[in-house]
C-alpha cells in the first residue's frame, strides 16, 4: 500500500510522536511506501520505504503553527489524494481518511483542567486561543464527518468522543498501542539499572520509583511529589521528561526527587526504577504505560487514563480514582515498598500483560481498518 501519515512534527521526547516514528518504521520494514507529512521530522530513518514531505506553516507561535499547518495539509493532501491508498492523520487537520485520536479529546482534557484549577486558572483557558483553535478543529473533524474512520486508542476516548461530539459508535475503531517488547524488557535490568542509578547518585538497594512525560501539570507530578512526601521511608524519584521543575519546589521537602530532563535512552530508565507512577488528570492511552509494563514495572495510574482500563488492581499494579488522592497513591507505592516478593510477582505480571500488546498485532489490526476503508472508496 501507499500510506500517507500526517504529524506535525518528531521530537524524541514526544510519547505521540516517538509512537508515530516507530508505527511508521514498522509499516515501511512490512514492504509499505510510507509518506511522511510534517513540518519537521528528525527520526532516525533511512528507510527506502520512507519519504518525507514537508509541509509549510508558520512556527512563530503553537496557535499559528497549528492553524497553518492544518491548511497547508488541507491543500497538499487533496492535491495528491490519487496517490495515495489511505491517509491517516495524527494530528488534528480537516482532509483524511482515517484520523487517529492519539491525543484525545482536548475538550474532555478542558473539562478535567476546569475542575481542577482556580479563577485565574479558568480564565487563562478561556482567554487562551489556541485552545479555541483546536476545539474549532476538532469539532470540525467530528462534527463535520472528515473522515471515514476514527481510531480512539482507548475505550475511554472513544466514549469522549461520542459524549462531546455524537459521532456514531460504528465509525470508531478502538485499537490499543503496541509496545516494542524486545526494546522495553526486564532483562534492561541487568544491563543498565547500576548506570543510570549512579548517573544520578543512587545506590542499588534504594527504592525508585519512576515518571515518564512532558506536560507535568496533566500527568500529575505534583500528586506524585504530595505522595512520596507523606511517605516515612527514604524513597527516590525519577523525573524523565519536558516541563518546569520550578514550580514544585515549595512541595519538595525530604524525599529524593530528581529531574533528569528529556532522555533518548528511557529503557535505560525503566531499568532503573522499581515502578512507575503516572497519577494523570488526563491521558487517552500514553505509550509509557506500555513500556512500563514491557520493563516489568508495576504501573500505578488513575482513572483518567486510558491504561487504566488493562491494569488489573493488585496484578499488574493499581488504578487510582482520582490523581488528587496523594495519600491513595503513597499508600500504593507503600504496598511495593514494603514487601518485595509482591513487587516480583506483580513485575512478572506486568511483563505478560505488556506480551498482549506487541506492535506486530497492533499494525495487523491496523492493516485491516485499512482494508476495508480502501473497500469503500
Amino acid at each position: 500500500m501507499n500510506i500517507a501519515v500526517i504529524r506535525k512534527k518528531y521530537t524524541f521526547h514526544g510519547g505521540a510522536e516517538g509512537f508515530s516514528s516507530s508505527f511508521i518504521e514498522k509499516l515501511a520494514e512490512d514492504g509499505h511506501e510510507v509518506h511522511i507529512f510534517a513540518i519537521k521530522w528528525q527520526a532516525d530513518s533511512s528507510h527506502q520505504n520512507i519519504r518525507f514531505h514537508k509541509v509549510p506553516a508558520v512556527t512563530f507561535n503553537s496557535f499559528l503553527r497549528d492553524l497553518t499547518f492544518a491548511v497547508s495539509a488541507y491543500f497538499i493532501l487533496r492535491r495528491q489524494k490519487k496517490s495515495f491508498d489511505v491517509i491517516q492523520t495524527h494530528d488534528k487537520t480537516v482532509y483524511q481518511d482515517i484520523y487517529r485520536a492519539g491525543d484525545g479529546c482536548h475538550v474532555e482534557w478542558l473539562k478535567q483542567r476546569w475542575k481542577r484549577t482556580g479563577f485565574l486558572g479558568k480564565l487563562s483557558i478561556v482567554l487562551n486561543p489556541y485552545h479555541w483553535l483546536i476545539l474549532f478543529l476538532e469539532n470540525n473533524i467530528f462534527k463535520q464527518c472528515r473522515y471515514k474512520k476514527i481510531i480512539a486508542i482507548s475505550e475511554m476516548v472513544k466514549r469522549n468522543i461520542i459524549q462531546n461530539y455524537g459521532v456514531p459508535s460504528s465509525d470508531i475503531e478502538v485499537i490499543y498501542n503496541g509496545v516494542d517488547i524486545k526494546k522495553f524488557h526486564p532483562e534492561n535490568k541487568m544491563k543498565y539499572r547500576s548506570e543510570i542509578r549512579q548517573r544520578h547518585g543512587l545506590e542499588d538497594s534504594d527504592f525508585v520509583v519512576l515518571f515518564m512525560g512532558s506536560g507535568f501539570e496533566r500527568k500529575g507530578v505534583g500528586y506524585l511529589i504530595r505522595a512520596v512526601e507523606t511517605i516515612p521511608q527514604q524513597v527516590a524519584v525519577l523525573i524523565v521528561g519536558k516541563g518546569d521543575a520550578k514550580k514544585f519546589s515549595n512541595i519538595i521537602k525530604r524525599q529524593r526527587i530528581i529531574f533528569c530532563g528529556p532522555q533518548k535512552d528511557n529503557d535505560k530508565y525503566y531499568a532503573a526504577a522499581d515502578i512507575f507512577v503516572f497519577p494523570t488528570i488526563y491521558e487517552p492511552f500514553g505509550n509509557v504505560h506500555l513500556e512500563a509494563l514491557a520493563s516489568g514495572l508495576p504501573v500505578i495510574t488513575t482513572r483518567n487514563s486510558g491504561a487504566a482500563e488493562i491494569i488489573k488492581d493488585n496484578v499488574h499494579g493499581f488504578v487510582i480514582e482520582e490523581p488528587e488522592d496523594f495519600r491513595a497513591i503513597a499508600e500504593k507505592i507503600t504496598v511495593f515498598l514494603d514487601n518485595r516478593e509482591k513487587l516480583k510477582s506483580v513485575s512478572e505480571n506486568a511483563r505478560r500483560l505488556a506480551e498482549e500488546f506487541t506492535f506486530e498485532k497492533h499494525i495487523n489490526k491496523i492493516l485491516e481498518l485499512y482494508k476495508r476503508v480502501v473497500a469503500t472508496r
